[in-house]
């Protein structure tokens, strides 16, 4: 079903069919904060809060923005006035899920160790091209609802995640020639 169906239902008063949006976005959700609150328990209180946020105020969700960019919108607000919050730094840390430990020791090692340097790489850059690439190549969004989650013009999404690219790579490409030992770029 699909979303503006099941969003129809809700205010129609089947107030149980909420449910199907939670299930359907709960985990990616968690990931996506994960990347900016990196605390468990943050991100926990952080989704369900967008998510309860989200369902009180389902009845001013506009059909011109799919539902998941969104509640991305609501989730990434709330993360970030938690932060403010908090003051707390944004940490960026590699997902232990993503090793597949099937592999020999020798395997694991090496997806650890590349694991922690794209985060140390992505911790280097601004935290505005960091989202930005992650909703695109691991949340999937288009720039249109990247747009809508980092509440900015689609051109500049398109920006963000050009220069971030970029910056990634010459990143790499200067701890690969300083053995690792490479300093962030300053900009």
């Amino acid at each position: 079903m699909e979303d503006a169906e099941v969003i129809r239902q809700v205010l129609a008063g089947h107030h149980q069919q909420y449910a199907v949006l939670v299930q359907r976005y709960q985990e990616p959700l968690i990931h996506f904060l994960c990347r900016i609150l990196g605390s468990e328990e943050d991100v926990f209180d952080c989704a369900q809060d967008a998510f309860l946020a989200a369902y009180r105020n389902l009845n001013r969700y506009s059909k011109e923005y799919p539902f998941r960019a969104w509640l991305y919108a609501i989730a990434r607000n709330r993360a970030l006035d938690l932060l403010r919050k908090r003051r707390k730094e944004v940490l960026i840390t590699p997902d232990e899920n993503t090793v597949d430990h099937q592999p020999g020791p020798e395997e694991i090692l090496l997806a650890k160790e590349q694991a922690t340097l794209l985060s140390e790489v992505l911790h280097e850059l601004p935290e505005h091209y960091t989202q930005a690439l992650y909703l695109r190549y691991h949340q999937e969004l288009s720039y249109k609802e990247i747009a809508v989650v980092l509440e900015v013009p689609v051109s500049r999404v398109k920006t963000y995640i050009h220069r971030g690219k970029e910056k990634l790579r010459q990143n790499l490409e200067r701890r690969e020639t300083h053995g690792g030992e490479g300093q962030p770029a300053m900009d």
